[in-house]
């Protein structure tokens, strides 16, 4: 099963930092302009990380057992809707339905989570996968979900320990970055790619510069392979 094409749209400081909420710029427009940015991808459905997505969703407590259950995939019906996927390891979060921000909602857990979580999950209408053991196998889940909804282009939309790690499974083909004329200057705050471990460093190769509303720069890249 091929995987999909992953693209990662982002926007930043101009020292690439990501807490929009302590810029000096009007949220609205912010969220204004990268959302059409976003739109001329024609992706088929977003991914981010646990912590960007309790800004939608209501979280809880960890939901793990001691040991890993392999089980299968839940797909529940997406009636034709763009996917939101978020990489959920532990079952903290608690959707009510089986929809946020419009778009049919995916969770990847480890197999680490509870039955009665999971269960529970795809009862409420969520599309349930799970990525291994301890929910980092991103390589192993990406082709399913793919498959299962007919994703043939993902925007890839952090947060930044989210994005390390697809950077890191070499899982990144594009990079769609929006700077906007904003220093942050705060050592502390997370940035594109932030990555734990040790991760070698990649070539870019530049496809296109644009100047947006505002003095804000679109840059697109694609990822150089050997």
């Amino acid at each position: 099963m091929p995987r999909p094409e992953i693209i990662c749209h982002m926007v930043t400081s101009l020292d690439g930092r990501l807490l929009p909420d302590r810029w000096p710029v009007c949220q609205e427009s912010l969220s204004s302009l990268y959302d059409s940015v976003a739109d001329r991808f024609g992706a088929d459905g977003w991914i981010v990380g646990r912590k960007t997505m309790e800004h939608y969703l209501a979280t809880g407590p960890c939901s793990t057992v001691p040991e890993a259950q392999p089980r299968a995939d839940v797909v529940a019906d997406a009636a034709g809707r763009d996917i939101g996927i978020c990489f959920d390891r532990q079952g903290r979060l608690r959707p009510e339905t089986g929809e946020v921000d419009g778009d049919h909602l995916v969770l990847v857990l480890s197999e680490r989570v509870s039955k009665e979580h999971a269960d529970d999950l795809a009862a409420r209408g969520v599309s349930v996968f799970f990525a291994g053991p301890d929910g980092d196998d991103i390589a192993g889940v990406l082709p399913r979900i793919a498959e299962a909804f007919g994703a043939r282009r993902l925007l890839l939309e952090g947060g930044g320990q989210l994005n390390g790690a697809f950077l890191a499974a070499d899982l990144i083909d594009e990079t769609s970055t929006l700077i906007l004329p904003v220093i942050d200057g705060k050592s502390d705050v997370p940035a594109i790619y932030d990555n734990h471990d040790d991760a070698r460093a990649l070539h870019l190769d530049l496809i296109s510069v644009k100047d947006l509303d505002d003095g804000t720069v679109w840059l697109r890249h694609s990822v150089k392979r050997a």
